[in-house]
């Protein structure tokens, strides 16, 4: 991520398919075991602020609500 996109939230339309359908698995569930999702997928949706690990887990951060509900 370059460092004049640190302060926008990314469109859906920036993801995969497959990041959608996972950053939306995860806002359903409010937790998904980090070994659950795809590695790559993960660290992407991670770099882009997507989501964050806690204990083991992924959340939604509130940037990830906000893309996955459009």
């Amino acid at each position: 991520m370059r460092m004049d996109d640190m302060g926008r939230i990314p469109s859906a339309l920036e993801l995969t398919t497959d990041e959608l359908l996972m950053l939306r698995a995860i806002l359903a569930r409010s937790f998904v075991p980090a070994n659950q999702i795809n590695r790559e997928a993960r660290l992407r949706l991670s770099q882009l602020g997507l989501i964050c690990k806690v204990m083991g887990g992924l959340m939604a951060t509130p940037a990830g609500r906000i893309v996955a509900r459009f």
